[in-house]
């Protein structure tokens, strides 16, 4: 179980952290999602015990971060988002390496080396140099040397950063293959969709602190809820938008280029049935559809080429 209560950082007058307070059960993947610069790796190596806290307190099962190094360590593994290399080591030097520093069984290193490369797919780099590997590998390669020792709790920061769709699949399998046997996954970024078939809770951080948390099922039907109906009408709106104001359900109406947005509180059965309304009217639709989850949308930024007609409460 990972627990972080009350937590404030700074960095000299810069605010990061300000009562900060979140819960990761033991067998979770819990995703902590923020914009960038918002404090995700900062939250990183608080737990890790690469920083030091101003006040408040982080537990790790059983201990407070930063203290116990050695045994906070064996139950850690940690990808940062820019892993240090050793540019003519090969990969299976690097992992070896980093395998005798944890102590594991001389005897037991190279076979737990091969099976982590071939659940990596890359286990054709094994006697590859480490300056010729490319991005992809270089990020499969950090998580395969956070995972020689079997750490209970894997704790990775935007694992998913500058990678092509193809990579970020193949890491989500990784990790969920990973978190089979009841490990705790713990990772940080900004892009939703990352995270919406990966883990099993998320946790929003913004200004310093966490605004929206709970298990990944509940919270998407809470932003899918949120988010507007996006409507396209073809020729004049006059009919379509008279029709909306008359809609008790519908709490607010703005125009965005040639779209309609609106706020409607109803859920898809209610959705289908206004559809059904309009078209009975007459009124001919390009489209009809609930807009997609953002980050934005999450943490309330406006969008300046919105303008509000109407508004009920």
């Amino acid at each position: 179980m990972i627990q972080f209560t009350n937590v404030k950082k700074s960095f000299g007058n810069y605010l990061v952290l300000e009562d900060f307070s979140l819960e990761v059960e033991t067998g979770q993947v819990f995703g902590l999602l923020g914009l960038s610069d918002s404090g995700k790796t900062t939250v990183c190596k608080l737990l890790t015990g690469l920083l030091a806290l101003d006040s408040g307190e982080i537990l790790v099962d059983d201990m407070k971060a930063g203290t116990g190094v050695r045994r906070l360590k064996r139950r850690l593994g940690y990808v940062p988002q820019v892993m240090g290399s050793y540019p003519k080591m090969t990969v299976f030097e690097f992992l070896h390496f980093f395998a005798s520093c944890y102590h594991l069984e001389e005897s037991k290193i190279r076979g737990r080396i091969h099976m982590l490369l071939e659940l990596a797919g890359i286990r054709s780099w094994e006697n590859s140099p480490m300056e010729v590997l490319p991005r992809a590998v270089m990020q499969k390669l950090s998580i395969v040397r956070a995972m020689l020792h079997e750490p209970k709790i894997l704790v990775l920061d935007d694992p998913m950063m500058s990678l092509d769709l193809r990579t970020v699949a193949e890491i989500k399998e990784i990790l969920l293959d990973y978190a089979e046997d009841g490990r705790t996954v713990f990772l940080t970024g900004s892009a939703l969709g990352d995270f919406s078939d990966l883990c099993t809770h998320l946790s929003f951080l913004h200004q310093g602190r966490v605004i929206r948390k709970g298990a990944v099922s509940r919270i998407f039907q809470e932003i899918s809820a949120q988010n507007p109906i996006v409507i396209q009408v073809e020729g004049k709106r006059t009919a379509l938008l008279g029709l909306l104001k008359e809609d008790n359900r519908v709490k607010s109406i703005s125009l965005k280029e040639n779209e309609i947005h609106i706020q409607f509180k109803g859920d898809a059965r209610e959705e289908a049935e206004l559809l059904k309304k309009i078209v009975d009217a007459g009124i001919l639709l390009h489209s009809f559809y609930r807009e997609a989850g953002n980050m934005e949308n999450i943490l309330g930024k406006e969008d300046k080429g919105e303008r509000s007609l109407f508004s009920y409460e």
